[in-house]
């Protein structure tokens, strides 16, 4: 059964005198942010109302911004009780998302986690969660303890206290925030030539503008292809990419000659290149090329 939560109007019209086929309605949901989302409504055998539960009803923690950039949440947890026992992370939208649709809650969510890891080790999951429960002041790196951080998306930071069952004993406590989007760099950056050669290597010539930092790396033409065309743009082919692939190793600044390795041979590549800090600061670039 397909549950969503409905922020304010949801209207689904099946059964109408008049309709030709099973398509010719469709579920709208119109979310406080303005998006509407809208649903075969041949495919939803029930629509759900609920509320999700009051947060930060209390007093029991203090959620404080550390640093929020385009490519790193840092947040401050601080219980008012020291000795207390509790549980905090973050999670993008899409993971916020799915808690309260699939699970009903966080917690819940969290707590079938636990139970699935108990599973892989053979460990009860209040063993589990032993490892991942914290007692006063902690300070959160979203890179460390969730994932690589993107620009331009909703992360929410939360918290709750936990009893010796492992049952929640506090509110939830929950704060939203949203990565910037990286400033724009006016460097120009010209691709001057693409050579490959033995062994998958690939020499590139970039003349570069100024001495702000660029992205420079290569992917199957497949691959960008059937991202460009699933996610609807290179933009969002690229955050997927960086999503999977510490850009650390694909970053230079100035003119440079860069060598890149491209494991399969004679097939066809594309080069990307663009500005980058912490996200693409320039258009981002896509030039073809095919691996000897």
């Amino acid at each position: 059964m397909k549950k969503y939560i409905l922020l304010l109007i949801a209207i689904v019209l099946t059964n109408v005198v008049g309709a030709q086929t099973k398509n010719d309605y469709n579920l709208l949901v119109h979310k406080k942010d303005l998006n509407i989302k809208s649903f075969d409504a041949a495919n939803v055998d029930s629509i759900s109302f609920f509320e999700i539960p009051p947060f930060n009803t209390g007093d029991d923690f203090t959620i404080e911004e550390k640093e929020i950039t385009s490519s790193s949440v840092k947040i401050d947890f601080i219980p008012k009780d020291k000795n207390l026992t509790y549980y905090a992370c973050i999670t993008h939208q899409d993971g916020f998302d799915r808690a309260w649709d699939e699970y009903g809650s966080l917690y819940n969510m969290d707590k079938d986690y636990w139970v699935w890891m108990g599973q892989i080790y053979n460990k009860d999951w209040l063993e589990v969660l032993k490892t991942q429960a914290l007692k006063g002041d902690y300070s959160l790196d979203g890179n460390e303890d969730y994932g690589f951080i993107l620009w331009d998306e909703v992360y929410y930071a939360y918290c709750f206290g936990l009893d010796e069952q492992g049952e929640m004993n506090t509110p939830l406590y929950l704060k939203k925030y949203k990565t910037p989007v990286p400033v724009k760099s006016d460097n120009t950056l010209l691709v001057e030539s693409i050579v490959p050669g033995d062994n998958g290597a690939v020499k590139i010539k970039v003349n570069a503008s100024n001495n702000d930092q660029y992205y420079v790396a290569a992917q199957k033409k497949s691959y960008v292809d059937f991202y460009v065309n699933s996610l609807g743009s290179v933009e969002a082919m690229f955050k997927y990419t960086i999503s999977r692939i510490d850009p650390g190793m694909y970053l230079h600044k100035g003119s440079e000659e860069i060598e890149l390795y491209c494991a399969t041979p004679n097939t066809d590549y594309v080069l990307i290149v663009c500005g980058y800090d912490g996200g693409p600061t320039t258009e981002i670039q896509l030039r073809d090329f095919r691996t000897q």
